[in-house]
């Protein structure tokens, strides 16, 4: 279990997902780019359900915040396109 926490956790850093939510800069981040961050923690969360709650606080977020994010995307057609061309990889 603990391997695959710190492969999810290297996998957000990775796409420059560390800390989303509670950085300073986190407001000043591009709606795509925020989107292309939420697929990588759809991504990592769909290769390892069980830490899912592991991967959400890697990148800063609760499960209520991604909750509220992912309506954001949905809501918002070019973080929508984002979001998809991101998950999809």
């Amino acid at each position: 279990m603990r391997v695959l926490t710190l492969g999810a956790v290297a996998l957000l850093a990775a796409a420059g997902c560390a800390r989303v939510e509670r950085s300073p800069d986190a407001a000043a981040r591009s709606p795509a780019s925020r989107a292309v961050t939420a697929a990588a923690v759809a991504n990592a969360i769909a290769a390892h359900p069980a830490a899912a709650d592991s991967i959400l606080g890697a990148a800063g977020y609760t499960r209520a915040s991604f909750q509220k994010l992912m309506y954001e995307i949905a809501a918002d057609s070019a973080m929508s396109v984002a979001y998809a061309a991101a998950k999809q990889r």
